[in-house]
């Protein structure tokens, strides 16, 4: 029998006080459990750094080991493409050599791409912007997809279910997930943004039904919830989310510790672990102590947050082929006092990491390690 989300008997499921120190995820793996645990630990006390990917060359990777020699312990990988409508797939076998191979700590987030025309999805332009500079976006409604009956609805199960099934290898191979869908809800540049009432309640619904699925349906073990709504208004029941994350891209670039965001965020979201899912700079960890602003982890962006490009955003190579770190953001001197620093976990201080787990493969190929 096809499975459909009884929005009243979650709702009632959901309804009670929400506990920080558990995961929302029932019997989860011990591995999930684990890094769980990790994370708690953690706060206030350790930052663990982080860094997002797209491109296979992983240029990022060297631009951290020539001036620190050391990786950060989060890595940053994305759904997008998924189902063949947008690229991106080949982040998905990345992801799993740095979750089992390279034991490091791993977060999918997922741009997700919708088609502009439902009726020929394959054959329209398809994108995760509505609301865009771009020269292609989509006009893919999020109220219709969430309305029963719809091609749409249809259309955003199947994209679901394809994503648990992915998590269900992960899941297989013993890797937990930091799971973070439908980020910054609170913009109206993707498709699932809260542009008004109407969309923010159909947004607030996607959400739920894919908690749904993932957990009652899939019955997924190993997924750690990241909400990502940015607003009050977005706000979900803090019992479908584990970690609340914050994306910020000052217009001027900082090291800041970004507490107004901080305290702004921790106090409508039922005291849970708060992370800087996505930012533009790291921050610095003296200003994050100073302040109490206790960000579990940053995650900088890809490309040009971490490596010089040209205007057609090609990477900048010196002599040696090496890209070359962006002062703007990734001043050599600043990373190489913070991955020093005792208060910040790399990739070596993840404790369960076997020592002779290797380094990932991109690295290793570009610097004959």
């Amino acid at each position: 029998m096809e499975y459909k989300t009884d929005f009243g008997a979650l709702e009632k499921a959901l309804n009670h006080p929400a506990d920080p120190d558990r995961l929302v995820t029932e019997n989860p793996s011990p591995n999930t459990l684990r890094l769980f645990e990790f994370l708690k630990e953690c706060r206030g006390k350790k930052y663990i750094s982080g860094q997002q990917y797209l491109f296979q060359n992983e240029l990022e990777d060297i631009v951290y080991y020539r001036a620190c020699g050391k990786l950060p312990a989060i890595r940053g990988y994305d759904f997008m493409g998924i189902s063949g409508l947008g690229g991106g797939f080949d982040q998905i076998s990345r992801a799993l050599e740095w979750g089992r191979d390279c034991g490091g700590i791993l977060t999918m987030c997922w741009h997700w791409y919708a088609p502009d025309d439902i009726e020929d999805i394959h054959g329209k332009s398809s994108f995760y912007y509505k609301d865009t500079e771009y020269p292609n976006k989509t006009s893919f409604d999020i109220v219709r997809a969430v309305t029963d009956g719809t091609p749409e609805n249809d259309f955003i199960i199947r994209e679901i279910d394809m994503v648990a099934q992915v998590l269900k290898v992960f899941e297989r191979e013993d890797v937990p997930v930091l799971w973070r869908p439908l980020h910054e809800a609170n913009g109206a540049w993707f498709w699932w943004g809260c542009r008004n009432e109407q969309c923010t309640a159909a947004y607030k619904k996607l959400w739920y039904t894919i908690f749904d699925r993932f957990t009652n349906f899939h019955k997924l073990t190993n997924v750690i919830w990241v909400w990502n709504g940015q607003n009050i208004n977005t706000a979900v029941n803090p019992n479908t989310f584990d970690i609340v994350g914050e994306d910020i891209y000052p217009e001027i670039p900082t090291h800041a510790s970004q507490i107004s965001k901080f305290r702004e965020v921790t106090s409508y979201t039922s005291g849970k672990l708060a992370a800087l899912s996505e930012c533009g700079s790291i921050p610095d960890p003296d200003e994050m102590a100073r302040d109490g602003a206790e960000w579990l982890w940053w995650l900088p962006w890809w490309g040009h947050f971490v490596y010089k490009t040209d205007e057609n955003g090609k990477p900048l190579l010196n002599d040696m082929g090496y890209p070359i770190p962006n002062p703007t953001y990734m001043n050599e001197e600043f990373l190489r006092r913070v991955f020093s620093d005792k208060r910040v976990v790399t990739l070596e201080d993840i404790p369960w990491r076997n020592k002779s787990m290797p380094l990932p493969s991109a690295l290793r190929k570009h610097m004959s390690l």
